[in-house]
């Protein structure tokens, strides 16, 4: 200590000699105040800052390994080195248990940093443990110590590395291999290219590459966003390569002119589709209003490109505001057919407080709004804040009988029983959209419990024929055993709907089902026979012509094959399913008295 501030000490009476600012910045130089946390690994020699006082001194010579009592130590290099001190000469095993201690200590910005340090050192001796503990760590922190960890790994065994990085989930496959393609220095490009194609990790290169690209291109926003668009990349990785031109587009350049940005982005993006939305929404997210302010004196095709993604980002800001200046009467009449893509935005925007700003709302688009705000509802909160919802709606005289059907159709997703009880009190069953809302619902409900569905639709009217809905839905769904037993319950009236018949059938004869099809009918009174056997014409000769031409002949009376034969060569008419051989022998089954 006495010989460090003996150099302190001759390198200010150097400062003298030379001048103050040289001697300053040697003396910076050569004993820096507050090193940063994270570095190569230290010299011999701990360093302590002179802006130590005498009792932080003292405690600093009696650290011993106390995880603890160096976590304290508020000063960056005097915490960096007494940590050094404590891991000189330890092994691999003796450092991991010192991180696994650390893991267990309270947090604290301090204790994070330590942390930081333990992953780096452990990374150099053990990098298949450093990693391993990442994952005992907070899921907060896994990004930051999983790149520390690469970071030293592909220093010292890049293919190693990328051999266990490559088996990781997403996304810290992607993030820790490019951490090594970017770090590793000893492998040749052609040896980089041959290791990421035996470990199946090409993509993640070829990746990599357009990032690298990018960055050489970058001052020069054209050439970079062509370079994107041209990329063969992933989406996500497209719209992040859009992303970070952008910002660092607007870091060089500012805000001050975004009217000749947003020229280069429509020559750029006009042929492409919603390709620019990242782009546009990066640059307005700064101050939107000024934005929306320059790109109204645009030319008319580049505000009609950009105005949603630019209105996004300010009604998030200022939704009154904003919503205010689009629903001028003057700007209305010309831009009234893409309201509802602003719209859309603003009533995500409001949604907490949607029925306070109805009021803004122009007369004509207030059911739209008030179906966009159910939808939006609907997807991010609980069920009875819908209803909640639909029920003040309706009592301030508005109409959400649209929106509520769309609410009980996504409700049946998460629980159709509650779904179906709801809608059955609530909406209007005479309706046709009403009873679709209630047959989807138990249609959901059916999947689930089909005795329950089957139940609950028996209890309607039976001109509603919701049980039918019960029956087609288990039918689309491939369960047939299931729908055939319900199917007994369906209730026959003279008005019996022809198309559920030829639902059934068509569902079964596709399916191959030809025997429970026949037995279906069996059960049924004559009239509803000759009904039912008609139906069966149109799939049988679409899906099943060979069992059809086999069974015709063994169907038990001549007055269902006169019917079957009849319904088939209707069908003829209208297709040529048959050759003249078949059509023959169809005929022949038609009895004389109904020629």
């Amino acid at each position: 200590m006495i010989k460090m501030q003996q150099n302190r000490l001759l390198l200010v009476l150097a400062s003298l000699v030379g001048g103050v600012g040289l001697g300053v910045l040697i003396a910076f130089l050569v004993f820096p105040m507050n090193d940063a946390d994270l570095g190569d690994s230290p010299s011999q020699e701990v360093r302590i800052s002179t802006q130590t006082n005498n009792d932080e001194q003292a405690s600093l010579a009696t650290v011993s390994g106390d995880l603890e009592e160096i976590v304290e130590i508020e000063i960056a290099s005097d915490r960096r080195g007494a940590l050094y001190q404590v891991l000189e000469n330890k092994s691999g095993d003796q450092i991991e248990e010192l991180l696994r201690q650390s893991l267990h200590l309270d947090y604290s910005k301090n204790l994070y940093a330590v942390q930081r340090l333990l992953f780096a050192e452990l990374a150099r001796v053990d990098a298949e443990s450093s990693l391993e503990l990442v994952w005992e760590t907070a899921r907060t922190r896994w990004a930051t110590l999983l790149n520390i960890v690469a970071n030293h790994w592909s220093s010292i065994a890049p293919e190693e590395a990328l051999r266990t990085f490559s088996s990781l989930d997403e996304p810290w496959k992607s993030l820790a291999i490019k951490t090594v393609f970017q770090s590793q220095g000893t492998l040749s490009d052609t040896q980089v290219a041959e290791l990421a194609d035996s470990f199946d990790i090409a993509d993640h290169l070829a990746t990599w590459k357009y990032d690298v690209r990018i960055e050489e291109v970058i001052e020069e926003p054209r050439k970079a966003f062509g370079l994107a668009l041209q990329a063969d990349t992933t989406e996500s990785h497209r719209i992040r390569m859009f992303t970070h031109i952008t910002s660092h587009w607007i870091e060089r350049e500012g805000t001050e002119n975004i009217s000749s940005m947003l020229s280069v982005v429509y020559d750029v993006f006009a042929d492409t589709r919603f390709l620019w939305t990242p782009v546009v929404s990066e640059i307005a997210v700064s101050n939107p209003e000024v934005v929306w302010q320059q790109l109204s004196s645009m030319p008319i095709e580049v505000q009609k490109l950009f105005a949603s993604d630019v209105f996004k980002q300010w009604v998030d800001r200022d939704p009154v505001t904003a919503f205010q200046t689009v629903t001028t009467q003057e700007y209305l009449d010309a831009n009234e057919s893409d309201f509802y893509s602003l719209l859309i935005p603003w009533v995500r925007a409001v949604a907490d407080r949607f029925l306070e700003n109805l009021e803004l709302v122009p007369v004509n688009w207030k059911n739209a709004a008030i179906d966009l705000a159910v939808d939006h509802l609907t997807e991010n909160s609980p069920p009875n804040r819908v209803i909640q919802l639909l029920t003040q709606l309706k009592s301030m005289g508005y109409d959400p009988t649209e929106a509520a059907e769309s609410f009980v159709g996504s409700w049946s997703y998460e629980d159709p029983i509650a779904a179906v009880e709801w809608a059955l009190e609530n909406l209007d069953l005479e309706s046709f959209s009403g009873r679709s809302s209630v047959s989807f619902a138990l249609g959901r409900l059916a999947l689930l419990n089909p005795d329950t569905a089957m139940e609950l639709a028996l209890e309607q009217p039976e001109n509603m024929a919701l049980e039918q809905g019960v029956v087609m839905t288990l039918l689309r769904q491939g369960q047939f055993d299931r729908a055939l037993s319900l199917i007994p319950k369906v209730r026959v009236s003279s008005d019996y709907p022809f198309s559920y018949y030829r639902g059934v059938n068509l569902l079964l004869i596709q399916a191959g089902r030809i025997d429970d099809v026949l037995a279906l009918a069996d059960q049924l009174d004559q009239t509803e026979k000759t009904k039912f056997y008609s139906s069966m014409a149109r799939p049988w000769v679409r899906f099943e012509l060979d069992s059809l031409l086999e069974r015709l002949p063994k169907l038990p009376t001549s007055e269902t094959r006169t019917v079957i034969a009849q319904s088939v060569l209707r069908e003829q008419e209208y297709y040529p399913y048959l050759t003249v051989e078949e059509i023959e022998f169809v005929e022949s089954f038609i009895s004389d008295e109904t020629n």
